[in-house]
């Protein structure tokens, strides 16, 4: 940064000379942009350097925090990864189900985010935090007694109501956190997300029945990611379906279990979904 300095400076001097020895004198309008005082550059000089190098510093810093904050931002990625993986490892039949959610989570808000009605709503720091937290939609299952969770046969009402509780038991750890956080974090997309990923947009569905858009868009697409998900996988309790039966049943769907815009926004990208679940299938 300091030679950078001193060579600029030096290239300032021989112009200045230049001027000096070969510019006539009634070339005033090169005199006064350039100069012409050969005993007023030593100032000049030790300006020039001084900014060059006060620039290339401050250059040099934010490029610094930039790499510290994108390392940042890989760390808090990776530790959020892992803590949704300790909750996903006690259902053994989850396997890449994480990494694929987070995929079609991405898609989606991509996808919508070009539409009229969300363009202006969905940023891409929206994106990004979707795809972030999307994996903590199922964090609240810790709660839940591995009887119940690991249950390869059908559950009972009781028993039902007792999975149904993954997701305020999910969204009040996520809250209990955010609340510490000064400020919009991922976390609050990942709070609503846990609450509400189960609601259904004629509101038949849970923790709070919300219908339509008081479900907040987050969950109305991790709802459409999670059943695609549990559809073309393998479970315990059933086969794994076709990508094409999967688009159907979904389909079939729009309207009273997902948000039509959403399922518009599926079909849009359904190859893309194909891809995903084709890269992380289980084995």
């Amino acid at each position: 940064m300091l030679l950078f300095g001193l060579g600029l400076a030096v290239v300032y001097w021989a112009i200045e000379s230049f001027m000096n020895i070969f510019v006539t004198p009634d070339a005033n309008f090169f005199r006064h942009l350039i100069g012409t005082d050969i005993y007023n550059i030593y100032s000049r000089v030790i300006i020039l350097c001084l900014f060059v190098i006060f620039g290339s510093h401050v250059q040099y810093t934010v490029n610094k925090r930039k790499e510290a904050e994108k390392y940042l931002e890989a760390s808090h990625a990776a530790t959020i990864l892992g803590l949704a993986k300790l909750a996903e490892y006690r259902d053994e039949d989850t396997g890449s189900h994480l990494e694929r959610i987070r995929e079609y989570s991405r898609i989606l808000a991509e996808r919508l985010s070009g539409t009229p009605e969300y363009e202006k709503y969905i940023s891409d720091n929206y994106i990004e935090d979707i795809f972030t937290s999307s994996i903590l939609h199922d964090i609240g299952k810790v709660g839940i007694p591995d009887a119940i969770l690991r249950k390869p046969a059908g559950l009972t009402d009781d028993e039902f109501e007792i999975i149904k509780t993954h997701t305020t038991l999910g969204g009040e750890a996520i809250e209990a956190i955010e609340k510490r956080i000064e400020g919009q974090s991922f976390l609050t997309i990942g709070k609503e997300i846990a609450y509400h990923h189960h609601e259904k947009w004629d509101g038949s569905g849970y923790p709070n029945g919300y219908r339509a858009e008081e479900i907040p868009l987050s969950a109305r697409i991790i709802a459409l990611a999670d059943v695609y998900d549990a559809l073309t996988s393998k479970r315990a309790y059933k086969e794994a379906f076709s990508h094409q039966d999967a688009i159907n049943m979904i389909t079939k769907l729009k309207g009273s279990h997902f948000d039509p815009n959403v399922v518009d926004a599926f079909l849009s990208s359904e190859n893309e979904f194909k891809e995903i679940a084709d890269a992380y299938h289980d084995t």
